[in-house]
């Protein structure tokens, strides 16, 4: 096939200048394609032609590559391919090329398929051994290929490399052994003492100082590292139950504190940098959104809460390694890296033969305990006890006051209908058991002028929670091409298409507008599901859970993510350059419909909502790298460069109302009620300019610099641009001479920061906005209508960018050969300038102003402690990894304007402080265990099971000087993993917590004294047994019906018994593996490399002292939203290597 050069293509294809972004796209992937079916003679007769002078061998070795589709393998310290060499050919045979290059200096070659192998000529023996032949593959533990592994005869000069396929051959001296090592593996060794087929599996290697550690705009090694950065490699995390990234990292990385926030199909995860708000996510280098696109409910009141994870359109099995920017590493990445920086690399080709795999499970899920409503008859019993309780504390009869019971009270329930009672169980209705079916295939595989990654993945969930559910289509591609000696391309596609059905729980409002758990949670027990007549059961006026279900509410999302680059070799291995351009664009429809049929929020009245929303995120960077050794003295690294980055969004949303049930959305202007149809669009821009140096001197003293200016438009001229630097500096101890004769440590080195990083979060522009009069303007003969527009924003020229400083310092060590490596942090972030909005003046056009204000300060520590902890090579092997973080935040500095209660703490106040009164227990019946302190509350603070508020400073009275502060956040983050392998089985787990933490007990709130004394009470579950009462539990320990009297405690501060101790750990996963490779496999093998059975639990234990549904799933709003259950997940899967 002929091949068109570069050059004349240029002059062939005129592209004009208004090209649309799909035609760019399309003649990028051309010119791929292009050098990936261009294959020269693949015969061994195959004919080249060399003119080469003075170069290294390896420079001819390249040339021959480039006029064939032959590959070279072969080791440096084995084939010397740095000699210089000169070369003149013409149309000769390959073969004949190679023995004139090699003539006289000792190396053999094997050509097999599209390979050439580079050998060293064995020596004759020297004694009386013979050799004998070995051959053999050599793959990883999950059973890859392992191309270019070393085999050396040790002791010798000797050996050999692994092929494309893994495979290898030797002649051998009987008796000798031989060494396999490849970088990022342990050394295996094995005396041979026959013929034999030898089969290898590499381990990995432990020693973490070489890892490759991903930083802004480039990488390093870990060992020149100066800045705290947590690595998470995702092939150690079980996917089985994972639909998205960020449920991955629950407790990975320290410093890194992730909360699960819901469970629902693709259910959120709270990510936060050491205590931060949202990172910023960058993948494969283009900057992406970091929450899921949604579109929102418009006028209708809907009962649920739609908290899903961003970047769901990536698929977690892409994902090569997650890299945490902690500290003022974020500062070269500005805007918004304030919060940190996840930096996520997906899996690229490698130069290996074809490799198909394919990875699949399936998965039971369960719901965990959830509350346990009371049954029929005892809620009867319940409700008489609280009717008559607030009967008796209504009328002041004992003992509420001196009157004593009348004997008029009437019971709600009469004794036949307890015991007639029957039990609907009304969460029955509602939560079920939920599956997951996901699969993914893999192809990959390349040589050095074309790598390949190819995959697919389906991913569907049945929720737990009825009409909750969950289904992804995921594609993606990353091919590069070497298409010139000095010119790289690579193209990253990933499309996807989610589907969501949207649950009816997590989210609902008071009463009339109960989601389908509260109603659950709330309804009767002795009610049916359905009256005699067969309608539907209503209690109250809130809205039957079964009928609930039938709310359609689904959302179907889909998008692209494209990511072009160019990369040219200036000057090789020193001098390059990178243009990138990416773009992210998602698109999400929301159909929700509920029927007339339903009665909710007060009525049956059918109403609809239809929405659509889009966005767009573009990336555009050029970066000019350099990298140089000077020796031993010195090592340089650095990158200059300059980006564009715009963001824009648009979204329709209508809603309807009283329309034909068989006609719902797909006829909307058949509706017969009001219509409400609202559109937005936004868009920003921001620009950089930015720079990176290292200078490593003597391989001990590392010295790291950033600077990065970042432009926006929001804010004014004069304030449009800002800078944010960052130095810093390591220092390897364990190099100095002064460390060598101490045997025991590895690696020990100190590192310190200090950088700035910049935000401009403020939601929207700060530049006047004008707003759609409400009324027209028209001439007396109605010839012209005029819409006028009134200024409803004025300008805020002064308002500028909130800064964040960040300090760290820090240990990073490896001691016992590499047996137990680590890094231990300690930081303090200041954030000033805070973004913001206060209350305006009453003459205002506005409610509310955007400021600059304050300062608070984050500080804390974070630790890493990896060990392998036993080993017998081959046989068994015990590794183990902790992660540590703890973090806090106070204020220096509030809002000018900020009002402070008079107990409230002025100086050094937690940002996350809540205030309450200590109790000591409830106020017995006869009152003799009431305090001094407590008479000076007002008379309805001193009845029986009103609770004893503690007098904190034994004064005699309750006053603000009693208040007690306590902070929400957890004390310690935790993380501990324990990998277990023995032979060709592996077990895994893994859990995570959080100690020191409190919160809100929603179990408590659906078990008040306040609602279970009405006529018609709610109904509770086990924890009512716990409240005081005058009848049956003058033990109880929670407040009783007195205090359902609004007493004013000084300073309106409420009481501790609402929230608890929160602390938990959970056991995240627990995996069971077993791995057949080679003979084991029998006839299997001649198709398959290797197959992996599994066996998973995710969640299958919770330790906790937290008497709620869950202590970590967050629930928005106040205390009465019912969350979302947590689940517990079973799974089954095979990996299977082709």
């Amino acid at each position: 096939m002929k091949l068109i050069s570069i050059r004349k293509m240029k002059k062939r294809i005129n592209v004009p200048a208004n090209v649309k972004m799909g035609r760019i796209c399309a003649i990028w992937l051309f010119c791929i394609a292009l050098q990936a079916i261009s294959i020269p003679i693949l015969a061994q007769s195959a004919k080249i032609t060399l003119r080469l002078k003075n170069v290294t061998v390896e420079e001819v070795l390249t040339s021959i590559e480039n006029q064939t589709e032959y590959r070279f393998l072969y080791n440096k310290d084995i084939v010397d391919v740095s000699r210089i060499v000169s070369i003149t050919v013409k149309n000769e045979r390959m073969t004949l090329a190679l023995d004139k290059l090699f003539k006289g200096e000792g190396v053999s070659y094997t050509i097999e398929k599209r390979q050439i192998v580079l050998n060293k000529v064995p020596s004759r023996p020297q004694d009386n051994k013979q050799p004998v032949k070995v051959t053999g593959k050599v793959v990883d533990e999950s059973g890859e290929v392992l191309p270019g592994v070393t085999v050396m005869i040790e002791g010798a000069t000797q050996g050999t490399i692994t092929g494309i396929d893994g495979n290898y051959q030797l002649q051998v001296p009987e008796g000798s052994t031989l060494k396999f090592t490849s970088i990022g593996y342990t050394t295996y060794t094995q005396k041979i003492t026959r013929p034999m087929t030898l089969n290898v599996t590499m381990k990995e290697d432990s020693k973490q100082l070489d890892e490759v550690v991903v930083v802004g705009y480039g990488t390093t090694t870990r060992k020149n590292l100066t800045t705290s950065i947590a690595t998470v490699k995702t092939e150690k995390i079980s996917r089985a139950a994972t639909s998205n990234m960020s449920q991955m990292l629950l407790g990975r990385a320290a410093g890194l504190e992730a909360t699960l926030t819901s469970p629902q199909p693709g259910g959120a995860v709270d990510l936060s940098i050491r205590g931060a708000g949202t990172p910023i996510f960058i993948v494969d280098g283009v900057m992406m959104p970091s929450t899921s696109l949604e579109v929102g409910n418009g006028n209708q009141v809907m009962p649920n809460s739609i908290n899903r994870s961003g970047l769901a359109g990536l698929n977690p099995a892409d994902i090569e390694s997650i890299e945490v920017l902690k500290d003022a590493s974020a500062s070269i990445y500005g805007i918004g890296a304030a919060n940190g920086v996840v930096l996520i690399t997906t899996k690229k080709g490698t130069e290996t033969r074809p490799q198909i795999t394919y990875e699949g499970n399936y998965s039971i899920v369960k719901n965990y305990p959830y509350l346990e409503p009371l049954s029929g008859e005892e809620y009867m019993n319940v409700a008489n006890i609280f009717n008559k309780e607030n009967y008796l504390f209504t009328n002041g009869m004992y003992p509420y006051g001196d009157k004593p019971f009348d004997n008029k009270w009437v019971p709600q329930f009469s004794p036949q209908q307890i015991a007639a009672a029957q039990t609907t169980d009304w969460l029955d209705c509602v939560l079920k058991d939920g599956s997951i079916n996901n699969h993914n295939i893999t192809i990959t595989g390349g040589s050095k002028l074309l790598k390949y990654y190819l995959s697919g993945n389906y991913y569907k969930q049945e929720g737990t929670v009825e009409n909750s559910a969950m289904e992804r289509y995921a594609l993606r591609t990353n091919i590069s091409s070497q298409l010139l000696p000095f010119l790289k391309l690579t193209a990253i596609v990933n499309v996807n298409e989610n589907e969501y059905t949207n649950s009816t729980s997590g989210g609902g409002g008071g009463g009339n507008g109960y989601d389908a758990i509260q109603s659950a949670l709330t309804y009767p027990s002795y009610l049916p599901i359905r009256g005699e007549d067969g309608e539907p059961t209503l209690y109250s006026n809130y809205p039957n859970p079964a009928e609930m279900i039938k709310v359609s509410d689904r959302t179907k999302t889909s998008g692209y993510y494209l990511n072009f680059a160019a990369d040219v070799d200036i000057i090789k291995d020193m001098l390059s350059f990178r243009l990138m351009y990416g773009i992210n664009k998602e698109n999400a429809n929301r159909n929700l419909y509920i029927p007339s049929d339903i009665y909710f929020m007060d009525m049956y009245k059918s109403r609809g909502h239809l929405g659509y929303v889009e966005r767009r995120n573009q990336t555009m960077e050029g970066t000019l790298t350099f990298k140089k050794q000077f020796g031993d003295l010195l090592r340089v690294d650095a990158v200059v460069g300059m980006g564009r980055y715009t963001n824009d969004s648009n979204g329709l949303e209508l809603d309807y109302e009283q329309i034909n049930d068989h006609i719902a959305a797909d006829k909307v202007e058949a509706a017969e009620g009001a219509f409400y149809p609202t559109s937005f669009r936004a868009a920003d821009e921001r620009r950089s300019q930015f720079a990176r140096a290292s200078v490593d001197v003597l391989d001990r003293y590392v010295v790291a610099a950033t600077i990065r200016r970042d432009g926006t438009d929001k804010f004014f001229p004069g304030k449009k641009y800002a800078y944010f630097p960052s130095v810093s500096l390591a220092w390897k101890l364990s190099n100095e001479p002064f460390m060598k004769h101490i045997s025991w440590i590895d690696q020990l080195k100190i590192r310190g920061s200090y950088g700035q990083t910049g935000n401009d979060n403020l939601g929207s522009s700060l530049y006047g906005t004008f707003s759609l009069a409400a009324q027209y303007i028209k001439f007396s003969n109605n010839s012209v209508t005029y819409v006028p527009y009134l200024l409803s924003g004025p300008d805020y020229p002064n308002v500028t960018w909130e800064k964040t400083t960040m300090k760290n310092i820090g240990i990073d060590f490896s001691v016992l050969k590499d047996r137990i490596w680590g890094s231990f942090d300690m930081f303090r972030n200041d954030v000033t300038n805070l973004l913001g909005y206060d209350s305006a003046s009453p003459l205002s056009m506005t409610s509310s102003v955007p400021m600059n204000y304050g300062h608070y300060v984050r500080y804390g520590w974070d630790a890493t402690i990896n060990s392998l902890n036993f080993e017998i090579p081959r046989v068994f092997k015990w590794t183990s990894q902790l992660t540590l973080s703890h973090h806090n935040a106070v204020w220096k500095e509030r809002m000018p304007n900020y009002y402070y209660e008079e107990y409230r703490i002025r100086k050094n106040e937690p940002v996350n402080a809540y205030y309450y009164y200590e109790t000591e227990g409830v106020i017995n019946i006869d009152k003799s265990n009431m305090p001094e302190s407590q008479k000076s509350l007002p008379a309805d603070a001193q009845q029986p099971g009103y609770p004893i508020i503690k007098d904190a400073n034994g004064d005699n009275k309750i006053t603000i000087d009693d208040v007690k502060m306590r902070n929400t956040l957890p004390k310690i983050h935790i993380g501990f993993g324990n990998t277990f392998v023995y032979k060709d089985f592996d077990l895994d787990v893994f859990m995570y917590g959080q100690f020191g933490r409190t919160r809100y007990n929603y179990a408590y709130r659906w078990a008040l004294v306040g609602d279970v004394y009405y006529t018609s009470p709610k109904n509770s579950n086990k924890y009512v047994y716990t409240i005081w009462n005058s009848q049956t539990n003058q033990n109880g320990n929670r407040r009783g019906i007195a205090s359902t009297k609004a007493v004013a405690l000084p300073g309106n501060v409420g009481f501790e018994e609402d929230y608890q101790n929160a602390s938990f750990v959970r056991v995240r996963n627990i995996t069971l593996g077993y791995n057949l490779s080679g003979k084991k496999l029998g006839r299997v093998g001649d198709y398959v490399s290797s197959i992996r059975v599994f066996v998973d639990c995710q969640n299958p234990f919770t330790f906790t002292k937290f008497v709620g549904v869950d202590p970590e799933i967050k629930t928005g709003g106040d205390g009465s939203k019912a969350e979302y259950p947590m689940t517990r997940t079973y799974s089954f899967g095979a990996k299977i290597c082709f």
